[in-house]
């Protein structure tokens, strides 16, 4: 399922209307092939956690109605971690993160892989710098 990451304040983010898009109004990038359990196997990586312990790191903050559209925010100490990764341990973080058994099955070119990780890393570098939150847009 496609999903939005986008970076913006959690006044913002609860203002946003059920039909309109983040895109109209925050820095946004697409989520791409990279879903929630991909993402969390990241997060673990980062976080040093336990796998289902990472899923959980992205929660609901606000359903826009009872089925969805979904608003998930990342935990700030997640995002804290991700843009404190220096570009050497990204490219590092690409080759563990490849071989998570979720990833290896979606079977990804690594250089697609190490452009979203970049990007990803520099949506978590502007919240963690401007003192905003990262949230992920999930219409199911």
């Amino acid at each position: 399922m496609h999903q939005i990451l986008f970076v913006g304040s959690p006044e913002a983010a609860s203002d946003l209307e059920i039909d309109e898009s983040p895109a109209e109004r925050f820095p946004c990038m697409s989520s791409r092939q990279y879903h929630r359990e991909a993402r969390s196997q990241l997060y673990a990586l980062v976080t040093h956690c336990f796998s289902d312990e990472a899923y959980d790191l992205e929660f609901v903050y606000r359903a826009m109605q009872d089925d969805g559209p979904f608003l998930y925010e990342l935990d700030q100490t997640t995002v804290t971690a991700l843009a404190r990764i220096e570009e050497e341990e990204a490219t590092h973080l690409v080759t563990l993160w490849s071989e998570c058994a979720v990833m290896e099955s979606m079977a990804l070119d690594s250089a697609d892989t190490t452009d979203f990780l970049f990007q990803f890393i520099h949506f978590c570098q502007i919240a963690h710098n401007d003192n905003l939150s990262l949230f992920i847009y999930s219409d199911g």
